[in-house]
């Protein structure tokens, strides 16, 4: 999916054909649902280190990218542009950081790290916390549906650190069964669908 579109007329990219499409989205996606505080699942911040470029310098996606990963990209190249301006916090838990020592290349590894460590140093004091209420939230009705343990801990984590969105790559085994989590108290949202929440909202942002 191509998240800009050509227009003719000016001769550049823009997010919106119509004041009829932008209006659309607006009531779609009310400023007020736009996550202030978000949890990165270790896929997404896989993908953030890996395609650095892409994400944070706008490089070009190679055609050989599929198109979930191109559109994950894309979408999150997005969110940071705008983002750079927005007062939205970002999260990551020591889960992720367990995650990530198993990566197998020694550089992707350290990347890896140095960046999940930094969305995690600033809150020391709500680890402890947030790392408890993901191990005490695993095997409950909140979280049950989902057939992977580590999942359940991560959504635990976030809700522990207080975010009100959960942002991840996993289709298989966690979006596909987040409408059977219905008292969670946060949105899980794919990097596409975080996009959406702020794309009518973009401009007053950069």
């Amino acid at each position: 999916m191509v998240i800009e579109a050509w227009d003719p007329k000016s001769r550049r990219w823009v997010l919106y054909q119509s004041e009829a499409e932008h209006s659309a989205d607006c009531q779609s996606h009310p400023y007020e649902m736009i996550p202030k505080r978000v949890f990165l699942d270790t896929n997404v911040v896989n993908l953030l280190v890996t395609s650095a470029e892409q994400v944070f310098e706008q490089a070009h996606i190679s055609e050989e990218v599929d198109n979930t990963r191109a559109e994950d990209i894309e979408a999150l190249m997005h969110v940071f542009h705008v983002g750079a301006r927005a007062q939205w916090d970002l999260v990551a838990s020591q889960k992720t950081i367990d995650e990530i020592v198993l990566t197998p290349n020694v550089s992707d590894r350290q990347d890896l790290l140095d960046y999940a460590l930094d969305l995690l140093q600033p809150r020391d004091d709500d680890c402890g916390f947030a790392e408890d209420f993901g191990r005490r939230l695993m095997g409950t009705r909140f979280v049950s549906a989902l057939p992977d343990l580590a999942d359940q801990m991560l959504i635990g984590n976030a809700v522990g650190y207080g975010c009100d969105a959960f942002c991840t790559r996993d289709r298989r085994t966690i979006v596909k069964y987040r409408d059977k989590l219905p008292d969670l108290p946060l949105r899980i949202l794919t990097p596409l669908e975080w996009w959406q929440c702020v794309r009518p909202w973009a401009g007053l942002f950069v």
